[in-house]
């Protein structure tokens, strides 16, 4: 991630494009610091990297899911909770059935 003094640094007028200074901007925004493209001194456009754009892409997707899961739990926060003998008596599952099964290595 690029700081903030460095994000300064790194703003180009869209005018500069057609000025012939395009090959700079995407020079810039291949060192993985983005390039901000400005339009009426107004942030336009963002150039970056494509592995900054995915990984830029799973940290919203990851948001969006911490989102819901903070939405449930707070839905669900007064909610009566079953034990898992409940939830095993509900399904018709024995304890000795569960004891019975090998573990699964994850690794």
């Amino acid at each position: 991630m690029a700081t903030p003094a460095e994000l300064l640094d790194n703003m180009v007028p869209v005018s500069a494009f057609s000025r012939g200074k395009a090959a700079q901007a995407f020079s810039s925004a291949s060192n993985s610091t983005p390039v901000i493209v400005l339009k009426n001194n107004a942030p336009y456009r963002v150039i970056t990297t494509p592995d900054e754009y995915a990984y830029l892409s799973e940290v919203e997707a990851d948001m969006v899911l911490m989102a819901e899961a903070m939405s449930r739990l707070a839905a669900n926060q007064d909610a009566g909770f079953l034990s898992a003998d409940e939830v095993y008596a509900d399904l018709g599952i024995a304890s000795e059935d569960i004891s019975a099964i090998d573990d699964v290595d994850l690794s």
